[in-house]
């Protein structure tokens, strides 16, 4: 995240984000359940999280758990921080996070009807 959609808001106004309308759901089956429990908590503290964020909410979650576990090294906390501000996750990346809302009509629909 560099900011950049802040600092240049005239470049970034016309973009229309994807909207994916599924949420997170639930955790996958093989997470252990300590991983299960930091997915759990990932989705309550993040609401903007969707079904397009699953693969990095399971690494995250893994991550997670040997941290509460005390068995994550630094290059582990490293993959963990990197992985919460790709997620929103972060003070400085919570602000970039947005709950989409309802998709508007594409102005180029009428030329593909």
């Amino acid at each position: 995240m560099t900011g950049q959609s802040v600092v240049r808001r005239k470049k970034f106004e016309s973009r229309i984000e994807p909207v994916v309308n599924e949420a997170l759901g639930d955790p996958p089956e093989f997470l252990k359940p300590a991983a299960a429990e930091a997915w759990e908590e990932f989705r309550r503290l993040m609401p903007w999280l969707n079904r397009s964020h699953r693969g990095i909410t399971e690494l995250a979650s893994i991550l997670q758990s040997r941290q509460a576990a005390g068995v994550l090294a630094v290059p582990g906390q490293t993959l963990l921080l990197r992985c919460l501000g790709s997620m929103g996750g972060t003070p400085a990346t919570s602000r970039f996070a947005v709950v989409p809302g309802p998709e508007d009509a594409d102005p180029a629909d009428k030329y593909f009807q």
